[in-house]
């Protein structure tokens, strides 16, 4: 038999032997308990959420370091590195071991869970997993290879109202009423034998609401929200991270998966197989997919004109006149009182403002504001108008200017 060491001799230097050495220095101080390993278990958040109480012990003295939370919390917080966590949870009491280093390729980290038994171990694990990775009052968002819950996000979206989308022709009707008639029709579509699933694509230059109108629906339908914010992995392939996306999603039915600027997730490495998971029929049962993207001319055609992949496709083009008359009226309510623009002069600048997004007409108003501030003197709607032409001329140099390496033109405001 080979020795005990031979694992951590074996490594030598290798920073994977840190974990191997951490774990058998475990082993040698923890008597007949069990001592189970585990990656990334959020502990922290899992106590934040009121399932376990948390408290980190004195000995062996933890490494962390103080950060300011910003200027919206505006308090220190504390990050640990090292430290061994002092758990109860379900009468039980629980050690876990939080360690974290620097390796060649980027940071490492490993947890170990010390109980009575395996059994409770395993179980502990389990219960902070599940409860950790379910939606709850925040969005799971996939980045780096992993799901993580966002307050921030979820906030975002809980501000999110259709009350403030300016959109014609009726289409905020058609999106609301589309998707609230698909959840109220389960039992239809099962009777028909027609797959209850949706996908819509919201297509259109940046900086007209395709983002706040996704988190407006978000908030409205009110189901579990899944947001994919990056396949980009150091070892995993597009393909792997694409079936990590669709079988949480599929876990959490009915939900809403979000696919924000589907031209940059897409490619034709992983198109297949993205199009092999978006065509499940049983296994797709009450999932929603929404999709933006400012560049429909990138996307395949297998993906873009198939019904039955994108049932609906949701054109948000530059805003025409009585559009930009309506949004800059929003405006002019709000701001008459302040700086004296009357609803007469609200029209002759939209006038002036075509090819403007709704991201730069509202960089016109505050633009304009923060002017007029300077020099309150002059009349709000002279302000306006000399903004206006020097924000076309900023349009005209942005749309000048070369593309990048990936194609992709240097925009302002890309989302709203």
């Amino acid at each position: 038999m080979l020795p005990s060491t031979f694992i951590s001799e074996a490594l030598g230097d290798n920073p994977s032997a840190l974990a191997v050495k951490a774990e058998s220095i475990l082993l040698g101080h923890v008597g007949d308990q069990a001592v189970v390993p585990c990656r990334n278990l959020e502990v922290e958040e899992f106590a934040r959420l009121g399932h376990c109480e948390l408290e980190p012990l004195a000995e062996p003295r933890p490494s962390l370091f103080r950060y300011w939370g910003g200027e919206d919390y505006d308090r220190l917080f504390s990050s640990y590195e090292q430290v061994v966590w002092q758990v109860t949870w379900n009468d039980h009491s629980i050690h876990v071991v939080h360690l974290q280093w620097e390796a060649g390729c980027g940071g490492e980290s490993r947890d170990w869970v010390v109980a009575e038994s395996a059994e409770i171990a395993d179980a502990f694990i389990l219960d902070v997993e599940r409860k950790t990775h379910a939606p709850g009052n925040a969005i799971l968002v996939f980045s780096n290879g992993r799901w993580n819950r966002s307050h921030s996000l979820y906030e975002a979206t809980r501000s999110a109202s259709f009350d403030d989308l300016i959109l014609a022709d009726g289409m905020k009707d058609a999106i609301r009423n589309d998707f609230q008639q698909f959840l109220e029709a389960e039992d239809r579509y099962t009777r028909l034998g027609i797959a209850w699933r949706r996908g819509a694509l919201m297509i259109g230059p940046p900086g007209n609401g395709k983002t706040h109108c996704a988190r407006a629906l978000v908030k409205e339908l009110d189901i579990s929200s899944l947001y994919v914010q990056s396949l980009s992995h150091q070892y995993y392939t597009p393909e792997q991270m694409w079936k990590q996306v669709f079988d949480r999603a599929r876990g959490l039915r009915p939900c809403v998966l979000v696919l924000e600027d589907l031209d940059s997730l897409v490619n034709d490495e992983n198109r297949s197989f993205f199009l092999n998971q978006l065509d499940g029929f049983e296994q797709n049962h009450g999932m929603i997919v929404l999709a933006t993207t400012n560049h429909a001319e990138r996307i395949d055609s297998a993906i873009i004109d198939r019904p039955s992949r994108f049932d609906r496709k949701y054109h948000f083009n530059l805003p025409a006149l009585e559009e930009r008359s309506q949004y800059l009226a929003d405006w002019q309510q709000r701001l008459s009182g302040e700086c004296g623009w009357t609803a007469e002069q609200v029209d002759p600048i939209a006038a002036i403002t075509e090819a403007f997004s709704f991201a730069y007409l509202k960089e016109l108003v505050v633009s304009s504001l923060m002017k007029w501030m300077h020099e309150s003197s002059t009349d709000f709607a002279a302000v306006m108008t000399e903004q206006a032409g020097i924000l076309q001329r900023q349009m005209k140099t942005e749309l000048s200017e070369p593309a990048s390496h990936n194609g992709r033109r240097r925009r302002r405001g890309e989302r709203v």
